[in-house]
């Protein structure tokens, strides 16, 4: 099956990977809902796209993740694909002294990051599988060696959607993952999260297929 004509909603999408990921998906002639929480930036990547629109949303909000799904399934009809993505925490290379340590990590970071990725991921997965009659999911994972939070994140993203794929096959729903290492190639991750995604049939569990420099 193509992609031209299926609907798509992309987390993430006023930057970054999200954006490739938009960009890319449209280019494939599929109907982009782009969904960032911030307004301006969504709606630039969103207005520029061939059949596409913005979605201002907070992700890591379950409210606001509902919401967002709905506004796609009203204006579309229908949802086909989901592409979790988040902005990744930026890379700080090798530690250095007196660089981000474990013991340096203060609580308000930890908290924040597992929001913005994990919460997120967990909120639009849950509200898209309630949305969706068969279809893909794909969840993108940034992992970073030199980041405790970034790390356990991507690790948490990974684990939810081996757990999820089991739970969704009965639907016609494939869940998958893309583990992308730091600092990743947002058009390299676009074309995985691509070939993923135009992928219907095939084995109904998680599929994790790296990405992004190693």
């Amino acid at each position: 099956m193509g992609m031209e004509g299926r609907v798509a909603l992309v987390t993430g999408a006023g930057s970054g990977i999200g954006a490739a990921v938009a960009r890319k998906l449209d280019a494939a002639g599929v109907r982009v809902a782009a969904l960032d929480a911030d307004s301006t930036a969504v709606e630039l990547v969103g207005g520029a796209l061939w059949c596409g629109m913005a979605v201002r949303a907070e992700a890591a909000d379950p409210a606001q993740a509902e919401s967002a799904v709905s506004t796609v399934v009203d204006h579309f009809g229908r949802l086909d694909l989901l592409v979790v993505t988040t902005p990744p925490v930026p890379c700080p290379g090798p530690r250095r002294l007196g660089g981000l340590t474990t013991l340096a990590l203060d609580d308000e970071t930890w908290h924040s990051v597992l929001a913005t990725q994990l919460d997120a991921a967990f909120y639009t997965t849950r509200a898209a599988l309630r949305a969706m009659r068969a279809g893909v999911i794909v969840a993108v994972a940034v992992t970073c060696p030199h980041l405790p939070h970034q790390s356990a994140s991507a690790a948490g993203v990974r684990g939810l959607v081996r757990a999820v794929a089991e739970d969704a096959a009965p639907a016609g729903v494939l869940v998958r993952s893309v583990t992308a290492r730091c600092t990743p190639d947002p058009v390299e991750v676009a074309d995985t999260v691509a070939d993923l995604a135009v992928t219907t049939g095939g084995p109904t569990w998680a599929l994790d297929s790296p990405a992004g420099s190693p």
